[in-house]
């Protein structure tokens, strides 16, 4: 049997393969059922239509799948990521660290 170097076999490059649906991925999944399955348990107790629930839901999904056009797979985790990681070197922090600027006597810069 041929040994076949890692980069060059098939199974190497379908490591990463994604599963998408209309460019939807299973971490969107939440993002979609969560808000129309909580439309629809509301529709059951307060008394309005059930299909509220699976129209927010189809609404949502409409949604994600114009947002996440021509974009990668992993979009939503990096923008999520992004949003809640800190920011060390940001306009919205102050700095640790504050030396005053280094001037001579006559107000100069040294």
């Amino acid at each position: 049997m041929n040994d076949v170097e890692l980069e060059l076999s098939p199974v190497y490059r379908n490591l990463e393969h994604k599963s998408a649906l209309f460019g939807l991925t299973p971490i969107d999944l939440p993002l979609i059922f969560v808000p129309g399955n909580v439309v629809l348990v509301a529709g059951v107790f307060i008394g309005f239509s059930s299909l509220w629930g699976v129209l927010v839901a189809v609404a949502i999904a409409a949604a994600l799948v114009a947002m996440k056009w021509r974009k990668p797979d992993d979009h939503i985790e990096r923008m999520i990521a992004v949003a809640f990681t800190p920011r060390r070197f940001s306009h919205k922090e102050r700095d640790l660290l504050c030396r005053p600027f280094p001037l001579d006597e006559k107000g100069l810069p040294r």
